[in-house]
């Protein structure tokens, strides 16, 4: 006989051979002991995970000299027949080419006849959901009520293709994807029984390759092992086109950081290298989920398929970066995939996909950043590092105020600390009409109440706003700052400052907020006012975005 792959060579004989699907085992051994045996099963699941080489094992547990069995002997003549194929009693049929009416008719005929020489006959269709409707109907009759004598099982990658009047027949055995540590546990069995030598971080590139599958995982070491014996790292991903991790680990720490000029140089090394690069951004996205599982994991060593090479690695690059920032990042990156594949100059496309990327580390989260405003005094900037300048101008500027949102300001002296003291109440200004009006006096009381705040939050909202007292109310408007953010401290703080107010102005003051905006604006000019300011228009080229909408907060 001529050279036999390792596929098939170890391909399982028996119910404790199969890898990573004891729970379908332990069910069919069970049914032998119990004498329950279905007339009809689906094997349902991807490839290579071993539905076809169980139902073999279930034809010889039942036809096995010893049996019914849940452990074949494999020497009997029913066992070996069976293993090699020859077996008038156990028929593989495949659905792809025998999917007709025609076809089905013929297996009808042939349920009728009694066993040659073992207890069962039994039918294994592999691809069943290839069979046509006119198929499956005419099957239906004969699945449901076949002879005593007959077991059919029906082999499939998806069984959502099979009709539903088929399915209710039949039980159903799901096969899961076999984890890349038992296909690793698997090869090296069979490398030391064969006498290969193979490193375990070669076993663990063929095992995450394999993608679940046993079948794959041998049918790439059977290429391997055909050019050399020993085997290492680089040969194994030099004959399957592997992305170099560590080179891939060092282009995500470019991408954390920042580091634009590191970006373009891992870009360029793949490249040079002549890495498929759509392959190599595919790889790129599995890191970054797996930095991500990494970091929202309490045992990232069961989530995880990696060594302790790798997870060393992805412990290192979770550090690196936020929750948020990964998240970006994963969204940029997808959307890049089909991108790239379509793209007449892939290299140029995964350099601006990773360039855009690595703009997240400048982004704060929400809640960080608004940890910070509250921790942060109201005359300093955030991120202020500027000496002062010779001339702090007033707080109403609308020039100062856009700094404010556009860039730092130079940092001013800290607030005075809270004192309780008594300011004496200033008049209130009384117009012809009667009625108590005034701003000048608002801008007073704001300022007082600004100096005796609690916290800097509410500082910061009484230094920015204006005020105007009419009708009993002191009206704060805030321009060019959205009143929302001061929300939670006004409204916390409210009958604190309505206390101060009135006592400052000596007559019953409540307080009311006007929104910010610029009055008289259409839409229109609303909308192309935010278009023109620096950062929108930088965030808009960033992310290729448009502003969807534009709304003004009236007073």
């Amino acid at each position: 006989m001529g050279y036999l792959v390792l596929a098939r060579k170890w391909r399982p004989s028996g119910f404790g051979d199969l890898v990573g699907q004891e729970p379908v085992a332990r069910i069919l051994k069970n049914s032998i002991l119990q004498g329950k045996i279905a007339h009809a099963y689906i094997f349902s699941g991807p490839r290579g995970v071993g539905k076809t080489s169980t139902a073999r094992i279930l034809a010889k547990a039942l036809n096995c000299e010893a049996g019914p069995t849940p452990n074949p002997c494999g020497k009997c003549d029913f066992c070996l027949s069976i293993a090699g194929g020859s077996s008038m009693d156990v028929l593989e049929i495949d659905g792809a080419s025998n999917n007709g009416v025609a076809d089905i008719r013929e297996l009808r005929e042939m349920v009728k006849y009694a066993p040659s020489a073992g207890r069962y006959k039994v039918y294994i269709i592999d691809e069943s959901h290839m069979l046509s409707e006119s198929a499956f109907n005419a099957l239906l009759k004969t699945l449901e009520e076949p002879p005593a004598h007959v077991v059919f099982v029906m082999a499939t990658t998806e069984p959502k293709k099979i009709p539903l009047t088929v399915f209710s027949r039949c039980q159903h055995l799901p096969f899961r994807r076999v984890s890349a540590g038992e296909i690793r546990g698997r090869l090296e069995r069979i490398a030391a029984a064969e006498g290969f030598r193979i490193s375990p971080g070669s076993l663990e590139i063929i095992s995450r390759a394999a993608d679940g599958s046993i079948r794959d995982s041998l049918t790439i070491l059977d290429q391997i092992v055909s050019v050399s014996q020993e085997i290492d790292e680089d040969l194994v991903r030099e004959l399957l086109g592997i992305t170099d991790y560590q080179g891939l680990s060092a282009l995500m720490e470019a991408v954390l950081a920042d580091d634009k000029e590191a970006v373009l140089s891992g870009v360029a090394g793949f490249a040079d290298k002549g890495a498929d690069l759509r392959q190599v951004l595919k790889d790129f996205i599995r890191l970054a989920r797996d930095i991500l599982v990494f970091k929202l994991t309490k045992r990232p060593e069961e989530a995880l398929e990696a060594g302790e090479e790798q997870m060393s690695s992805l412990k290192s690059l979770s550090a690196m970066a936020a929750e948020e920032q990964l998240l970006a990042l994963l969204s940029e990156l997808l959307k890049a995939e089909p991108e790239l594949k379509f793209s007449s100059n892939p290299r140029v496309a995964l350099e601006m996909a990773l360039l855009k990327a690595s703009y997240f580390k400048a982004f704060l989260p929400l809640k960080e950043a608004l940890k910070m405003l509250e921790e942060t005094p109201p005359n300093h900037s955030i991120h202020s590092i500027a000496p002062p300048a010779p001339a702090a101008p007033a707080v109403h500027d609308p020039a100062v105020k856009m700094r404010a949102v556009e860039g730092p300001l130079p940092p001013g002296p800290p607030a005075e600390p809270q004192k309780k003291t008594k300011t004496p109440a200033v008049k209130p200004p009384v117009a012809d009409d009667g009625q108590v009006k005034g701003t000048k006096d608002a801008n007073e009381i704001l300022a007082l109440l600004a100096a005796r705040a609690k916290g800097p939050m509410l500082q910061s909202a009484l230094k920015i706003a204006e005020g105007r007292i009419e009708d009993g109310k002191l009206v704060l408007r805030f321009r060019d700052v959205n009143p929302e953010l001061f929300e939670g401290s006004l409204q916390q703080d409210r009958q604190w400052l309505e206390d101060e107010a009135s006592a400052i102005f000596g007559a019953p003051l409540k307080i009311s907020v006007s929104g910010g905006g610029e009055k008289g604006l259409s839409k229109k000019d609303l909308l192309q006012k935010a278009v023109e300011r620096p950062f929108t228009r930088e965030a808009l080229e960033l992310f290729d975005g448009k502003v969807v909408d534009v709304k003004e907060i009236n007073g």
